[in-house]
């Protein structure tokens, strides 16, 4: 079962994200804000981070490059209200286990389907498949990533 780690300020949306994952059989941690997203996948052997981009304390770039240098297998999602083409590009470019960005709302079918595809696919093919995989999508096919 993966373990999951949902990183959302608003309570109202981080519980159903949760309730949601939790129903589709995986094991959820929460976080409400950047710091503690980044304690929590110190600590735990979380698979996949569903990150906000805005948290307190520390922004969801911010928690994503922590991540990325500490826990360089964490696959990081992430799932916020905005999708505008320069916040999706600087979340892929905070670092190489950055394989989604996710626009809200999203229903449960979706987020569930996608946070499965993306670890059977990490999975089977690498964190580098799932990533282009995700960036072929024709919602994010625009966008241009830092060499």
């Amino acid at each position: 079962m993966p373990n999951i780690l949902c990183t959302e300020y608003d309570r109202d949306c981080r519980e159903f994200v949760a309730f949601v994952l939790r129903q589709a059989g995986h094991q959820v941690f929460e976080a409400s804000n950047g710091a503690q997203a980044v304690q929590i996948a110190r600590e735990e052997p979380i698979d996949l981070v569903l990150l906000e981009v805005r948290l307190p304390m520390l922004t969801g770039y911010q928690a994503a490059r922590l991540i990325c240098k500490s826990s360089p297998r964490t696959l990081i999602m992430f799932l916020s209200a905005r999708g505008l083409s320069y916040e999706v590009e600087k979340a892929f470019d905070c670092g190489p286990t950055v394989v989604d960005y996710l626009v809200k709302p999203v229903t449960a079918d979706q987020l569930v389907q996608r946070v499965e595809s993306v670890l059977r696919v990490a999975r089977s093919y690498g964190t580098c498949v799932v990533r282009q995989e995700s960036l072929a999508r024709p919602d994010l096919v625009h966008i241009r990533l830092r060499p």
